[in-house]
């Protein structure tokens, strides 16, 4: 999953679970920045944040359904696949968001670009860099633009340090959106609640 479905995702648990939103949102974004083990250099709510972005990460990573998508990607691809239906996943979250979220998207990700920016001075640079991006041009509110999907895996893939295809590879993942999009669909609630049934019996200190 790419930062709208890690948002989406951090403001529904918190929805569901009393959790605290600005700390889960935030731990959507340092998610992809911060390594290692959590030993309390941030805040208690925003390392529960991380956590949880890096458990999206690994349920969807290790999914039979997420399995069956890499296997219809050229070969050649493959070794980029998680980066492309991150993506792609995204896209699809955004194609149904109307069925998915009350509220309408660019209200969504207003609202998360407000919380998230607040404590930026705090994150490491290249997340600062990236949430002032994604907000400065609405990244988040225009997925469901295939362009836009293809100039997001244009921009990912001049930051691989090794000649990848993820510049190229539109086309071959917009013939194979259907199925993508058909396992997303049932991949989607089933992640949403196995992170409720995980994080339910936390509290932010």
């Amino acid at each position: 999953m790419n930062y709208l479905a890690h948002f989406h995702l951090a403001h529904q648990l918190a929805s569901r679970t009393g959790l605290d939103q600005q700390g889960l949102l935030i731990g959507g974004l340092l998610g992809d920045f911060v390594k290692g083990p959590l030993q309390g250099n941030y805040p208690a709510a925003w390392e529960i944040g991380i956590r949880l972005h890096r458990r999206i990460d690994a349920l969807t990573d290790s999914h039979t359904l997420v399995s069956e998508c890499l296997a219809i990607l050229p070969a050649g691809y493959r070794r980029y696949g998680g980066i492309m239906l991150d993506v792609c996943f995204d896209h699809c979250l955004s194609l149904r968001w109307n069925e998915l979220h009350a509220s309408p998207i660019n209200s969504f990700t207003q609202d998360c670009y407000q919380h998230v920016l607040l404590n930026k001075g705090d994150y490491p640079r290249a997340a600062a860099r990236q949430i002032h991006f994604l907000a400065e041009y609405d990244v988040l509110s225009k997925m469901d633009s295939w362009d836009n999907i293809e100039a997001m895996l244009a921009r990912i893939a001049k930051r691989v340090p090794r000649e990848n295809p993820l510049s190229y590879c539109g086309g071959e993942l917009a013939l194979r959106l259907p199925f993508i999009e058909q396992q997303f669909l049932s991949l989607y609630p089933a992640l949403q609640e196995q992170l409720f049934e995980e994080f339910s019996s936390l509290s932010t200190p």
